[in-house]
């Protein structure tokens, strides 16, 4: 099992994941794209994975639900360019 210090360093590469896909879409004034929704997957990903070990009930179910829209957004981008 994860131990609470490698959870919280887990939680932190997560929110510096979704911080990157973020700031990426923003910056660019894009809507989203493969590469910012795929960040944010595996950010929102890594911090649940995190929060499962130093357990948050609500702010594991917003990085459940975070990661679910972002797991919509890349299927929707792939469906397309088939």
């Amino acid at each position: 099992m994860i131990d609470s210090h490698t959870a919280d360093l887990i939680g932190f590469v997560g929110a510096i994941v979704i911080l990157t896909g973020f700031a990426y879409q923003t910056l660019r004034n894009a809507a989203p794209n493969l590469f910012s929704n795929g960040l944010n997957f595996l950010g929102a990903s890594l911090l649940a994975l995190s929060l499962v070990v130093n357990y948050n009930l609500p702010a594991l179910a917003l990085e459940l639900a975070w990661a679910a829209i972002a797991l919509i957004g890349l299927v929707r981008i792939v469906a397309r360019r088939r």
